[in-house]
């Protein structure tokens, strides 16, 4: 009798399992209205109605959401009105157990808030997401994170898994409303004023710029969900309360937000689902470390019990589905299928049939399809299915480098250095990568192999401030040439003329900043064409570099190196904007 009705109770568990709906609210705004059907060429933005698609996309393909669960607002969809009436829909179709994802890409903006000034968390600001109606009276297109939190605390109330994505500027606090006094029990009062920080400028962003930074007093004391027990709510958000979001153009050159590209390239590239925990650790180092983009994601969930669930608040799914797509057409091997990158479809991309026995590439995308090559003779029928086996993905280089190459070897280098460069490096007038003035008319010289070369720089530089840049030994240079190689947002170049950066090699001597002595490796614009020991050059050293103390180097050493200089090569590309950097080696 026992075990019948353990068999019982584990089957209605397995039913009520099965039968869990799923929910999602995708809101994407590009187009920002001052009147009725006039858009504002001020406010308006690029990728959120991309990023709006994808979200879509990556819900229905990966997590097997119903399309017909998902309700979308694009652009003049998107007021507060149509906002709310989608929330309360969605409020009231949902039990217990259910799952809903809510997703904002558009203008975040906040105000300033003298009601909330001693709040540890506000600091004296709100944040509030903008609908596309811009001309609302009395601000009406905000929807305040007061709001927002009442509204998320009904779906926690009904025990529903809610999930938020807010890919919009300011956003980490939306979730956080001002708290309520009780909860102050270690509360320091601090210096509000001094905490205040002004937003940091970026590139490409999407701020919301009012003539004037709103004051709203609002007194309203909202509990917040990530802080209610076993809520199991969890809020993402593109950036922190003081800064703004970035938006990127991915490998196919279309816009996105940085953080919702991120997030959509995570899943793409694992086969197994991700733990929330590890999700997050991956954002922040794909964002901060990867790509370089000035933005520092904010994550508020409740930690117990969302941790080691996925990203929409379930177990983690043990089979992945796989994105399958329908054959439309076939012309002479021309295969045609029905996804493109509204499903983040890519040249380069690979399907295959079920079997495994065809495969082949894409190499031309459209919104709502994609065209790739099979031979003629193949027997592919329209309607066949066919699945995405490798999101391997093709882009163009996004800048040049080129690496200047000495003829020696590191050891017969370092005799050369240890005759020709280090005795100059002893004179009070040689400026490093540590130690150097900012006179431009120092004379810059580069260093190769040439006999003599000391000699000839002592005598030019006669007392002068100068500088001395090296080419690098033929095994290190060969060994970073191999590694760069395999990157596709940068192109290998044989002369400086035809390079964005040129990657040289400096000594640093003991200095104030310099502890020991070492060799500096540093991207910067290429030395003038025609460089000579009489020319003068311009010495501009970035803060991104990779050093070591001796250029004889063991292979894990070398390994080390290059690892650093792919990085410091990610932040020469970043420096040029932000379009984003394609990881997948070059094949």
């Amino acid at each position: 009798m026992k075990t019948f009705l353990i068999i019982f109770f584990l089957s209605l568990y397995a039913s009520i399992s099965i039968a869990q709906n799923k929910y999602a609210i995708i809101i994407g705004i590009n187009e920002y209205y001052e009147k009725p059907g006039v858009k504002s060429a001020k406010y308006s933005l690029k990728g959120c109605v991309n990023d709006a698609v994808s979200m879509k996309s990556l819900l229905v393909n990966r997590f097997e959401f119903p399309e017909e669960n998902i309700k979308t607002l694009i652009n003049a969809e998107a007021t507060k009105k149509t906002f709310t009436e989608a929330m309360e829909d969605v409020l009231n179709k949902t039990k217990a157990g259910d799952v809903v994802v809510f997703y904002f890409c558009g203008h975040g903006v906040y105000t300033i808030n003298p009601e909330n000034e001693e709040d540890a968390v506000k600091k004296g600001y709100n944040q509030a997401i903008c609908m596309s109606d811009l001309y609302s009276p009395n601000y009406e297109c905000l929807v305040k994170d007061n709001m927002l939190k009442k509204m998320f605390n009904l779906f926690v109330g009904k025990s529903v898994t809610l999930t938020s994505i807010f890919d919009c500027c300011y956003s980490s606090n939306l979730s956080m409303t001002q708290e309520a006094i009780t909860f102050h029990n270690n509360y320091q009062k601090v210096n509000i004023e001094s905490n205040k920080i002004a937003p940091k400028e970026v590139i490409d962003l999407r701020a919301f710029k009012l003539n004037e930074t709103l004051k709203i007093s609002d007194k309203s004391i909202v509990s917040r969900p990530s802080e209610t027990p076993n809520s199991k709510f969890a809020n993402l958000a593109a950036c922190s309360w003081q800064e703004k979001a970035v938006e990127v153009w991915d490998e196919s050159g279309r816009s996105h937000g940085a953080f919702t590209k991120t997030l959509i390239d995570i899943f793409e590239k694992s086969k197994t689902d991700l733990p929330l925990k590890e999700i997050i650790s991956r954002i922040n180092n794909d964002i901060d470390i990867v790509q370089g983009l000035q933005q520092s994601p904010g994550f508020r969930y409740d930690t117990l019990s969302r941790s080691n669930l996925n990203l929409i608040g379930l177990p983690l799914q043990k089979i992945i589905p796989k994105l399958q797509s329908k054959v439309i057409n076939n012309q002479n091997g021309l295969i045609t299928l029905d996804k493109g990158t509204n499903d983040e479809i890519m040249v380069g991309n690979i399907f295959s049939s079920a079997d495994k026995k065809t495969r082949f590439s894409i190499f031309k995308v459209y919104p709502d399809s994609a065209i790739g090559k099979v031979a003629p003779t193949n027997q592919i029928k329209k309607n066949d299915l066919f699945i995405i086996s490798d999101r391997y993905r093709v882009s163009s280089p996004i800048i040049k480098i080129h690496i200047p190459a000495s003829s020696l070897s590191s050891a017969e280098y370092m005799e050369m250095f240890n005759k020709q460069i280090l005795p100059l490096t002893k004179s009070k007038t040689y400026n490093d990568y540590f130690n150097f003035s900012y006179n431009e008319n120092a004379p810059t010289f580069l260093f190769t192999n040439q006999k003599n070369s000391g000699q000839e720089i002592s005598k030019i530089a006669n007392n002068r401030e100068f500088y001395v840049l090296m080419a690098i030994p033929t095994d290190i240079s060969s060994s970073i040439k191999a590694m760069l190689q395999k990157e596709q947002s940068i192109q290998l170049v044989s002369s400086p003329s035809q390079a964005n950066f040129v990657l040289y090699l400096n000594y640093a001597v003991v200095s104030e900043d310099n502890k020991s002595p070492r060799f500096v490796f540093s991207f910067r614009e290429p030395l003038p064409n025609d460089i000579k020991t009489t020319k003068t050059s311009k010495v501009i050293f970035w803060e991104s570099n990779a050093d070591i103390s001796t250029l004889v180097l063991s292979r894990p050493g070398l390994t080390t190196l290059n690892k650093r200089i792919r990085q410091i090569a990610y932040n020469a590309i970043r420096s040029t904007g932000t379009r984003w950097i394609n990881t997948y080696p070059r094949r």
